[in-house]
């Protein structure tokens, strides 16, 4: 496995104590940075700050419960950051949720509301508060949002799932070029069908999914993991903008 340099960087990941952003928080752990693991399942934090600890990440890795669309947590998650660790490099913004398929004329205002908070509004919130800090530090960074195949390729009885993520999608690019005077880099990684506890605990998921993947396999979330440690690094200096897909084809059909 390769190795990027993140030594000296420090980052914050949302949604880190399960799936996707857990291995994230790990990864960039192990290729040198400081990381800040916030999420909302107290176990699952205390379980990856055990992980993190005993793979000798103790003294650069931290955890904190974090509910993204409350502001004032927010914001605090990133003072508590800077000032345990000095500064801010980076944010990857994974936290958000899924729905039950239904019929849109079967859904509800309180769907959407509950939905929209937390992946689009709750992204907003996370973004912003990181975006202060980097560019008072004038010295760039890299703002990252995990979103979904399906805002580039919609499935059936999702719309308000779909619509937050497609929504990060245009926020995402408009940040770019709005961040892009001060060096400040802002991509979406978009997943396809992965392998974690939300994928795994909906029965008939993964097998209905892998049938619309043309290489017909699923995504670990170590694969996303290193495309992210890439993109946090000084390797990628003029990525931003983009659109990371790892979905094995699904949204090139």
């Amino acid at each position: 496995m390769y190795k990027y340099n993140l030594s000296g960087k420090t980052l914050i990941v949302t949604g880190a104590e399960t799936g996707i952003g857990r291995a994230i928080a790990l990864r960039a752990a192990r290729d040198g940075a400081s990381v800040t693991a916030a999420g909302i399942n107290e176990e699952g934090l205390r379980e990856v700050l055990d992980t993190a600890e005993k793979n000798g990440f103790k003294n650069k890795f931290s955890t904190m419960k974090v509910d993204i669309r409350d502001v004032g947590q927010v914001q605090d998650m990133v003072d508590k950051t800077t000032g345990k660790f000095g500064r801010l490099d980076g944010l990857v913004a994974n936290a958000g949720v899924m729905i039950e398929r239904r019929p849109f004329i079967e859904s509800t205002h309180q769907e959407w509301h509950s939905v929209l908070s937390v992946n689009l509004l709750g992204t907003f919130h996370t973004l912003q508060a990181a975006t202060r800090v980097l560019r008072k530090q004038g010295e760039g960074g890299c703002l990252l949002v995990t979103t979904s195949s399906n805002a580039v390729r919609p499935g059936p009885q999702a719309s308000s799932y779909v619509a937050s993520k497609g929504a990060i999608h245009h926020m995402v690019r408009s940040l770019a070029v709005e961040l892009a005077p001060e060096k400040i880099r802002v991509n979406a990684i978009v997943p396809g069908l992965t392998l974690t506890p939300g994928t795994q605990n909906r029965p008939g998921h993964i097998e209905r999914g892998l049938k619309h993947i043309p290489m017909g396999e699923i995504v670990m979330p170590e694969e996303i993991a290193e495309i992210v440690a890439f993109a946090l690094s000084d390797e990628a200096p003029h990525l931003t903008g983009t659109e990371l897909k790892v979905d094995g084809g699904r949204t090139s059909g």
